[in-house]
């Protein structure tokens, strides 16, 4: 099981959010003054903050970033009668429930913040020549990765939307980028005309596409300079990272490899070498949606107009990207033409 910190002042908030996670394996230590929490993560190493606090504020002033690498998730425990915002910091995942819930639903999602930081933290403790260790150890960490019975998927889903919408807010993209994706991957889709089964795992796909990117500094992620050999490599491992978690969290494997070959190019030359109709329909589409909204909303790079973007996809498609989506979107953007009925 995980270590937990449970953080709270008040005993009724607490006791039994002690109990139930305590019931389920878990190792609780508690800190009850907030100016303390900083100083027993360092002690206690928690992998996940479980904060049962009315003053989620006080929390969010804390100098929250102050860990190398992943620190570990906050899930804020709200009640109802709580005046409770959607906190948002740059510095950590946050996700919150506001009680009363039951307890699979806690205990679901302690567990796919745990599996997520696990996942994140593996990956970064292990060289790219030991790659294929990893990859055996990574297997034999997400063996049982489908949740128990006792916990129910809604939990896991609604982490990985969590982890996804933080990683959006922390890109080099302006706001909204998984949604403007998944909107062009869904008028490709139309276009070629996909049945509901293939457009469905695309369309989550987009939504979810650079999940891999929570394990990437921020700092590197806006870098308004060229990217050194280093960090290339680095960000070359956000599509693995992705898939990764995503497996870690949901049974969805055509999610997961549309999430890792959608920086594959169609001759070869993309991140980890897969070519042509070696690379899933999905992941092609994803690859001309995603690429054709990062030309256009980057924050960190003069951004193309729409047309600029087009015409340069045109002149690749069929090497870089897929030349049925490139002409499928292309199609979708058109002007349509306008009519007025006379009366």
């Amino acid at each position: 099981m995980a270590n937990l910190l449970l953080v709270g002042d008040d005993r009724e908030r607490t006791g039994g959010i002690r109990e139930i996670l305590g019931h389920d394996g878990h190792r609780v230590a508690t800190v009850k003054d907030l100016h303390k929490l900083l100083e027993a993560e360092r002690t206690e190493a928690p992998e996940v903050v479980v904060a049962a606090v009315a003053d989620t504020d006080a929390v969010l002033r804390l100098p929250l970033g102050t860990r190398r690498g992943m620190a570990p998730p906050i899930l804020f425990i709200h009640r109802d009668t709580d005046e409770a915002q959607d906190p948002f910091v740059e510095e950590r995942l946050i996700d919150r429930i506001t009680s009363p819930f039951p307890s699979e639903e806690l205990l679901g999602r302690v567990d796919a913040l745990v599996r997520v930081r696990r996942v994140v933290l593996h990956h970064e403790a292990e060289p790219e020549t030991k790659k294929a260790r990893w990859s055996e150890a990574l297997s034999s960490l997400l063996r049982s990765r489908v949740p128990r019975p006792s916990k129910p998927a809604g939990p896991y889903l609604e982490v990985a939307a969590r982890v996804a919408d933080w990683a959006d807010r922390r890109d080099g993209f302006e706001p909204g980028h998984a949604e403007r994706v998944t909107n062009f991957a869904a008028m490709i889709a139309d276009e070629l005309d996909l049945t509901d089964g293939e457009a469905m795992p695309l369309l989550r796909a987009a939504m979810l596409h650079d999940i891999g990117k929570v394990a990437l500094p921020i700092e590197m992620l806006r870098q308004k300079t060229p990217l050194g050999d280093g960090q290339l490599r680095l960000l070359r491992t956000h599509p693995e990272r992705g898939a990764a978690i995503l497996r870690a969290l949901d049974r969805d494997e055509a999610v997961a490899d549309a999430i890792l070959n959608h920086h594959e190019y169609v001759d070869g030359s993309g991140y980890y070498g897969r070519k042509g109709d070696d690379i899933p329909r999905a992941s092609r589409i994803l690859a001309v949606a995603e690429a054709f909204d990062a030309m256009t909303t980057s924050l960190v790079r003069k951004p193309l107009t729409r047309d600029g973007a087009l015409g340069l996809m045109k002149e690749r498609r069929g090497a870089q990207w897929d030349a049925a989506s490139v002409d499928a979107l292309t199609q979708a953007l058109k002007p349509k033409p306008f009519t007025v009925p006379l009366s």
